[in-house]
């Protein structure tokens, strides 16, 4: 009986204690706002997740790693905390499991810091700067060791003769192996290196000052004929320990003897000394400040010009019946140094001034020209650089004798050309270099053929033994003409008359006579279209023709024509 009294008494007390127990739940959320608090089920908050366990026990709400992108911060953190719409990204990791937290080295222009990795790509987004991050640098020292990698310094090589020295920046000398002493020179006494003071200075690419140069070879600060034993001034860089450069008389020192402070803005440069064009010698080395004016020559025009100026070796208008091998550049005088641009070989491009000191190459716009049949689409300068030679004609018609052109402003036919105002250039001594493709690329032809006009010629005497033979139009040219161009019997008969004789002739057996007037303009239209006809080089030199090549016929009095053997 003693027995089952003790039973249910152990019984009764162990009921009451769980009846007395609350059931907690992992929220999510709480209705007060918390995360991931084990509370009853009364302060959960409905609208997130939970769960009746533990926290510990959840996805949601069990320890990981939380990287925020916008923060540059690495924090441990249930996934619940972990906000994606503020920057959050939650890793189910410790922390020094995530490679975004990894440390490193962040480069960050001449800026160098220890941080994790996402903390290094906010730092090149808030900065506006390239952002590299070098997780091999392990410590703090090494890592601000990279700062200011531009910075220029002594760069030292333990060599078995001693040690060698060059100016280099850090980046460079790191990379080489070398150890770096930031705004100090190679000849610093306390770097102990092989270098040593010189009275030697040079010119440096790209710079404009005159500098002194150390036994090593290397740069050093800007030339001062009072600092050549200043060890101070041989020890550190300009701007380091209070070393300062001269700037001299504040006109750029041009031909200063012992200031090498060059200034562009003031007219001045680094040059090499040349007697006769500097006024003094420099008291030491070989370099001076030099006026960036160009020095009347024949480069410049004969014409003293001033830095930046820009002009023409010869301008597009002189190019109007050029001779072969004149060509064209554009050039303009750069701190006291002519340079030049070549347009081009053959004329397709030349150089124009634009009256306000601007020079340039410019397209010669004449392949059209000789398609052209009216004076009006001839001489549209917005669109092409043509003229018209009167009394001339490129293209021929069928029946072998001059097309006309329309005279916009006379409103009728002339005889004329369509031409290049500007003189192209071809490969005249290659005839493959003196062709043009027809539209349909199957045949090709000499551009100087163009110019090429045969005269057929008919004699005819108007009174039988009162008047002289005479060049007259035939009948059956006449008759083509009307045919194929559908004018009148006079305007054929004008058109077919030969111009390229003398009107009269004493005798139809006497050699032919050819008009000057019409040989003179056919040599000048041949001249137009390039470089074809009589015509020497631009020295001076003889040219391939004489008149006699360029006028053929078996019985043609050469007499009438001036310089007939000439090759101009």
């Amino acid at each position: 009986m003693l027995l089952l009294v003790l039973i249910s008494f152990f019984l009764v007390g162990n009921v009451s204690a769980q009846e007395g127990q609350e059931t907690l739940y992992c929220a999510e959320k709480t209705i007060d706002g918390a995360r991931c608090l084990n509370v009853p089920l009364e302060e959960v908050n409905m609208g997130f997740r939970n769960d009746r366990t533990s926290c510990e026990s959840t996805s949601y709400c069990s320890e990981g790693t939380c990287v925020n992108t916008r923060t540059g911060e690495c924090l441990p953190s249930p996934e619940a905390t972990c906000n994606p719409s503020q920057g959050g990204y939650f890793y189910n990791q410790p922390k020094d499991e995530v490679a975004q937290c990894s440390i490193g080295c962040c480069l960050l222009g001449d800026e160098a810091k220890f941080v994790e990795r996402v903390a290094c790509d906010v730092l090149g987004s808030d900065y506006n700067v390239k952002a590299t991050f070098r997780a091999d640098i392990q410590d703090e020292p090494s890592c601000q060791a990279l700062a200011s990698p531009q910075e220029e310094g002594a760069c030292i090589f333990e060599m078995e003769i001693g040690r060698d020295c060059s100016h280099d920046t850090r980046e460079n000398c790191q990379i080489n192996g070398g150890e770096f002493h930031p705004g100090l020179l190679c000849t610093a006494p306390q770097l102990g290196t092989l270098c040593s003071m010189t009275t030697n200075t040079r010119c440096e690419p790209g710079k404009n000052d005159v500098y002194y140069v150390d036994g090593c070879g290397n740069t050093a600060n800007v030339y001062d004929a009072t600092k050549i034993k200043d060890v101070n001034y041989w020890s550190y860089r300009a701007g380091n320990r209070d070393v300062k450069v001269d700037e001299g008389n504040g006109q750029g020192n041009k031909g200063s003897a012992t200031n090498g402070f060059c200034d562009v803005g003031e007219g001045s440069t680094c040059k090499g000394y040349e007697r006769g064009v500097d006024p003094n010698v420099p008291k030491y080395g070989d370099s001076i400040c030099r006026k960036t004016d160009c020095v009347a020559s024949s480069l410049t025009g004969d014409v003293a010009r001033a830095n930046g100026d820009e002009w023409c070796s010869a301008s597009i208008n002189t190019f109007e019946n050029a001779k072969p091998g004149e060509i064209s550049y554009a050039m303009y005088c750069a701190n006291g140094e002519v340079k030049y641009e070549l347009c081009d070989s053959f004329r397709n491009k030349l150089c124009s001034e634009d009256g306000n000191g601007g020079a340039r190459c410019v397209v010669n716009r004449w392949g059209d020209c000789m398609l052209k049949n009216s004076t009006a689409d001839c001489l549209n300068e917005d669109e092409r650089d043509c003229e018209v030679v009167r009394d001339a004609g490129v293209l021929r018609t069928q029946y072998g004798v001059e097309k006309e052109m329309w005279d916009d402003d006379a409103e009728e036919y002339i005889i004329a050309a369509c031409v290049p105002k500007y003189s192209p250039g071809f490969k005249f001594w290659d005839p493959t270099g003196t062709i043009a493709e027809s539209e349909n690329n199957e045949d090709v032809v000499s551009i100087c053929s163009f110019a090429s006009v045969t005269c057929t010629v008919p004699y005819t005497q108007e009174i039988v033994g009162f008047t002289d033979f005479r060049a007259g139009a035939s009948a059956e040219c006449v008759k083509v003409c009307q045919s194929a161009e559908g004018w009148s019997e006079s305007k054929c008969y004008q058109s077919c008359t030969p111009r390229c004789l003398d009107k009269t002739l004493n005798d139809k057996k006497e050699k032919t006579k050819i008009n000057q007037d019409w040989a003179e303009g056919y040599q000048n239209l041949c001249v137009s279209l390039g470089d074809c006809g009589v015509i020497g080089d631009y020295k001076g030199g003889e040219g391939y023709n004489s008149w006699k090549d360029l006028f053929k016929g078996e019985k043609i009095d050469w007499t009438t024509l001036p310089g007939v053997n000439d090759k101009k």
